[in-house]
């Protein structure tokens, strides 16, 4: 393997945004009370930190811009043909539609979790809660997978990305 090139691909705010929203579902998954003024804050700042996302998609650094990494029905086919070869450095089409996927089921996690307790007609409404609660178990089931996935890529290419998303650098040949 020749030399490999430390690359800047993950900026400040898309690295604080991943662990923020991911600490902060499962802070609400595994300490806070459902319901909880607790529970509902960290809603409502997972629901600001992806309209900030959603923007940052725009206007952000060029490999945090969805245009870079949107995971379009001919990346998806390229890829898994193994004919995909990356502009960018930062998701695989695969990748790109886990991420896309987790945001939103985070936004109708918020949006549930804002109708079950500020919009009275909902109010007491067995089905949003349901779906509230088959969202929430459906990300539990999603994370490990991510996970799975991201410690996969990085034995591929031999390049943590794990790390990566703490410090913002990969490694290339």
């Amino acid at each position: 393997m020749g030399h490999r090139k430390r690359v800047k691909v993950w900026d400040r705010f898309i690295r604080l945004f991943h662990w923020s929203l991911a600490g902060i579902f499962l802070t609400n998954m595994t300490m806070t009370e459902e319901g909880s003024d607790w529970h509902q804050w960290l809603g409502y700042i997972a629901l600001a930190l992806l309209l900030l996302r959603l923007i940052w998609g725009f206007i952000g650094s060029e490999s945090s811009r969805w245009h870079t990494f949107w995971p379009g029905l001919t990346r998806l086919q390229q890829w898994y043909k193994g004919q995909w070869h990356p502009p960018v450095i930062t998701h695989t089409p695969p990748g790109a539609l886990m991420m896309i996927t987790l945001m939103l089921l985070i936004l109708g996690l918020g949006i549930t979790g804002y109708m079950m307790e500020e919009i009275d007609y909902f109010w007491g409404e067995d089905w949003v809660e349901e779906l509230h609660g088959l969202i929430a178990d459906s990300i539990m089931l999603l994370i490990p997978l991510h996970v799975l996935a991201a410690i996969r890529e990085s034995w591929q290419k031999k390049d943590n990305l794990i790390t990566g998303m703490i410090h913002g650098y990969r490694r290339l040949d």
